[in-house]
């Protein structure tokens, strides 16, 4: 019994917690938009401290795994959309824009990201603190790509409960 009601609270705290973002305007128009093209922008990061400009001199590997990095984001984003939406960087053709500007990267690869929805060039809503974990083991790349991973699950969840209400 101990176990089921550890598993219903953390239950209700992960949601919670995907939800506590400061939302403003709607992201449901994107429900049936079908394809998305979103970018991801670390050119306001702090990564570790560090611009994207300064880790990248310091972190030899950072170009070479950057668009692995950015996969990350939006597969498992999809994953977690499943059929309701499709993310990605070449959706040129959508009207719709998704930018999640990543504001902080930490040590151990945690994200702190902001999501701005466009349509037609025009922002119509906006989630600040945009919060995932990164890894618990590796080089700071790994960690990264871990913390890429969660950050896109959670996108994914943030998403999904904005188009059926849950929110």
């Amino acid at each position: 019994m101990k176990k089921l009601f550890s598993v219903v609270i953390l239950a209700v705290f992960c949601l919670t917690a995907a939800m506590a973002q400061n939302v403003t305007g709607s992201f449901k128009t994107l429900k049936d938009a079908g394809r998305v093209k979103m970018v991801v922008d670390f050119s306001k990061a702090s990564i570790i401290g560090m611009t994207e400009e300064e880790f990248s001199k310091y972190e030899v590997d950072w170009e070479k795994d950057k668009p692995e990095i950015l996969s990350l984001f939006y597969t498992y984003a999809n994953r977690r959309l499943g059929n309701s939406l499709s993310l990605g960087g070449n959706f040129d053709e959508s009207r719709y824009m998704l930018t999640l500007i990543v504001r902080t990267v930490s040590a151990k690869g945690d994200y702190d990201c902001d999501l701005v929805l466009t349509e037609n060039g025009k922002e119509v809503a906006r989630a600040e603190m945009l919060r995932a974990y990164g890894g618990t083991f590796g080089t700071k790349l790994n960690l990264m790509k871990d913390g890429a991973k969660h950050t896109g699950r959670e996108l994914g969840w943030f998403l999904f409960n904005q188009f059926y209400g849950r929110n």
